[in-house]
């Protein structure tokens, strides 16, 4: 029986353009307060300060849903990555791609396994990564390391104003702890665990920060290396621990006081994937049960990928009389280098006349992106405040496409290259924005906003072999396409503080996905070009602080409209990208966070989340309305409680318990045979850490995750099926039980 290909393989085809086909903001769990047993201070909940407004905001102020992961509290419940915190926030969702990559989704907004561009925003600390364009494997989300963090941001729904494009659904902030000028501090941290039915894993972690002239500059730097091992195993290929992956990064940031009135910030950040094999399960189509063993998968060829991403940034703030003038600048290389077993894609179509052949696709692809934003925000607390700004990007992606057939040594068949090709894109957007919120009274006020944006693109193709002119293979072919798109959003967000301690808000905001230039093929048809789907979002929501702010309460209701869905159509053997089919998602997401006793906090969330295309959609082979979008569980829950207590000779301790629910969610489409329907079971997973203060230098820790074994199923891809409906489910399922420790040393603040 041929391998099954991987959620991945989906988008990573379809970007080759190689597929022939026959025919209210949350002050969540993240939120918990630091640890304040110790004294006798009134116990209140900690105040967390967010940027998601492009200036520091108290999150309870923010007039949206915001989620907050504090860096102390991502420590504690061994967060390492982007699967272990995802549970914690309300609306999020994803398909997992293994160790070196990730589809994330917000609030719904997603077609599934054949979206090629991305609908987030991603960020390390102010500057955006990842491509913008389908061209450049938008789609995939890098998986940051979690250490040295100050926090995570989650901002839900569209950010179409300040953020600018792909973020439709929302975006994710990665906050790195900065340089401190006041004191010396290191840290170094070791840990070791074990997972069940799998192997050892370990990490180590260390930083150092130290201050400079005289307290005017700083410099921090952070390494760490991280391994976790695989869950999955291949029986019929002799292939253990499949899904493994190995992550080494660092960082080196540079913070200098140059006047009284001028900060620059300087940093460089680099990180390493390299993994093998997915941890994927092969379930029957129509059932869920396992093909194999649980964990059991079988692929011809040995799939390994590596992705990495080169930061370079400088931030200068300049606090004028009135006003603080930003000027962010920034260089990344983000690359990728995937192989992929494609047997089950290739052999239902080419069998019946090559034989059967274990099929690999190789993608190489490398996005050099510059970026610069220029702002100008006000200061004080007058009735008048705004922000105006200027955003250029410019990305320059190659990318590299071998097919090839795994029986031949030189991997052609019939003596040919099946698809060799070289991409290369352009990608530059120009964009201006203004937010303005005025302050009508002590309890009233409104903030207005508007976002425009240029785009131009450029796209080449220069391939040969069998699936490019297939009466001469040999023949090189170069095609060329362009783009230029114009986009406008906008944002009305009033807000009405009831009391000192609850707010109400409103929120109308449009969001938008650049469209682009078309995939082409000498033998293709189908647009020349692509426009830019959008969305607005309805949104009401309330934030309240009870008890003497001894108890935060959050609760949000939207409404999302979603036009010109960029869909994924095959036209002339050649995946373009369409526009087609609309969508509506509404929603309601609950939080809370409560200091209960002196030592103990409980916090939790519950959303609901109801995505359905409202028209029909042939590329996606709905001819109903009414489907239900894949990948977004309709319920999720989640529930933290932290209790903290005194040892003996001035030691302490806290214990950390979680869990979370993950609703039943789907791959594909009800009805569709272009993209069937896989349907994925709700799961529950529960974590517990022991932390012990040894002393002021000294921490050890004790965890248990997934403390039941559950093998929950993450995600499915269901692109084999449109080729063989019986073909097993590759579906990724959350890591089994794992035991750890770890040891963490400090010194200094």
């Amino acid at each position: 029986m041929p391998g099954r290909a991987r959620p991945a393989v989906a988008r990573v085809a379809l970007t080759a353009g190689l597929l022939i086909v026959a025919g209210a903001s949350q002050a969540h769990p993240q939120a918990l307060p630091a640890d304040t047993s110790d004294t006798g201070k009134t116990p209140t909940l900690q105040t967390i300060v967010v940027t998601a407004t492009k200036r520091l905001e108290n999150l309870q102020d923010v007039p949206g849903q915001v989620t907050a992961l504090t860096g102390v509290l991502l420590h504690q419940a061994h967060a390492n990555g982007f699967a272990s915190f995802a549970g914690f926030v309300p609306g999020l969702s994803y398909l997992s791609e293994g160790p070196t990559s990730n589809l994330v989704v917000i609030r719904g907004i997603t077609t599934g396994g054949s979206q090629l561009s991305g609908a987030i925003g991603m960020y390390v600390d102010q500057v955006p990564i990842g491509a913008s364009s389908s061209f450049g494997l938008a789609f995939q989300t890098l998986d940051i390391n979690t250490f040295d963090l100050a926090r995570i941001e989650v901002l839900n729904g569209p950010q179409g104003t300040l953020y600018g494009s792909n973020t439709l659904g929302g975006a994710i902030k990665y906050i790195t702890m900065p340089p401190n000028s006041r004191r010396f501090a290191a840290t170094g941290e070791l840990e070791g665990s074990q997972t069940e039915h799998s192997s050892g894993n370990d990490g180590i972690r260390g930083m150092v920060n130290i201050p400079l002239l005289a307290g005017r500059a700083a410099l921090r730097i952070d390494g760490l290396q991280q391994f976790e091992s695989g869950y999955a195993r291949d029986p019929f290929h002799h292939r253990k621990y499949q899904g493994k992956g190995r992550t080494i990064g660092g960082r080196v940031a540079f913070l200098a006081h140059l006047t009284p009135h001028l900060d620059l910030r300087l940093g460089a950040f680099s990180q390493n994937i390299s993994a093998m094999g997915y941890p994927v399960s092969f379930r029957n189509p129509t059932t869920g049960a396992p093909t194999y063993g649980t964990y059991d998968q079988n692929y011809p060829l040995a799939q390994p990928s590596t992705s990495s991403l080169r930061l370079y940034s400088a931030v200068l703030d300049w606090h004028l009389a009135h006003a603080t003038l930003t000027s962010v600048s920034g260089y990344q290389i983000d690359s990728g280098k995937y192989f992929n077993d494609v047997s089950d894609v290739y052999n239902p179509l080419l069998a019946t006349v090559f034989g059967i052949n274990p099929y690999g696709l190789f993608v190489h692809t490398v996005t050099h992106k510059v970026t610069e934003e220029l702002r100008l925000a006000s200061t004080g607390s007058r009735s008048l405040r705004w922000i105006i700004g200027a955003f250029f990007d410019h990305e320059s992606t190659h990318e590299f496409i071998d097919l090839v057939n795994g029986a031949s040594p030189t991997g052609t068949l019939a003596g040919f290259d099946l698809f060799y090709g070289a991409l290369p894109s352009t990608y530059r957007e120009f964009a201006g924005y203004a937010d303005a919120t005025y302050r009508f009274n002590s309890v009233f006020d409104t903030t207005v906003g508007v976002r425009y944006s240029h785009n131009d693109q450029h796209y080449q193709q220069y391939a040969h072999g069998l699936f490019v002119v297939p009466a001469q293979p040999t023949l090189t072919t170069h095609e060329n396409s362009r783009s230029a798109q114009n986009v406008v959003t906008y944002l009305i967000n009033p807000r009405l503080h009831i009391t000192r301690d609850w707010m109400i808000y409103a929120k109308a905001a449009s969001g938008y996905r650049p469209g682009g230039p078309n995939f082409v093929l000498a033998l293709g048809n189908g647009a020349p070009t692509f426009a830019a789907d959008t969305l607005w979002n309805y949104e009401l929501g309330s934030k309240s602080r009870l008890f003497g702010d001894r108890l935060t309460l959050d609760l949000d209701i939207y409404d999302i409209q979603w036009s010109k869905i960029q869909l994924t159509v095959n036209n002339g053997g050649i995946n373009q990208l369409e526009n087609g089919g609309d969508a509506q998602i509404k929603g309601a997401e609950m939080s809370f966070a409560a200091r209960v006793l002196r030592n103990l906090t409980v916090s939790g969330s519950a959303t609901y989340t109801n995505a359905k295309l409202t028209t029909t959609s042939p590329a996606l082979g709905v001819d109903y309305v009414g489907a239900r979008l894949p990948l977004s569980p309709r319920y999720n829950f989640a529930l933290m409680a932290k209790y903290a207590f005194r040892l003996p000779a001035g030691r302490s301790g806290s214990v950390l318990v979680s869990d979370r629910y993950v609703g039943d969610h789907t791959a594909g489409f009800a009805g569709s045979t272009l993209k069937p329907l896989y349907r994925m079971p709700g799961f529950n997973t529960t974590d517990l850490d022991l932390s012990l203060r040894l002393n002021r230098h000294f921490e050890l820790d004790f965890y248990l995750k997934n403390i039941f074994d559950t093998a929950g199923q993450v995600s499915a891809s269901t692109l084999a099926n449109e080729y063989d409906p019986a073909a097993p489910v590759p579906v990724t399922l959350s890591r089994p039980r794992t035991v750890g420790v770890e040891i963490k040393a400090t010194d200094g603040g």
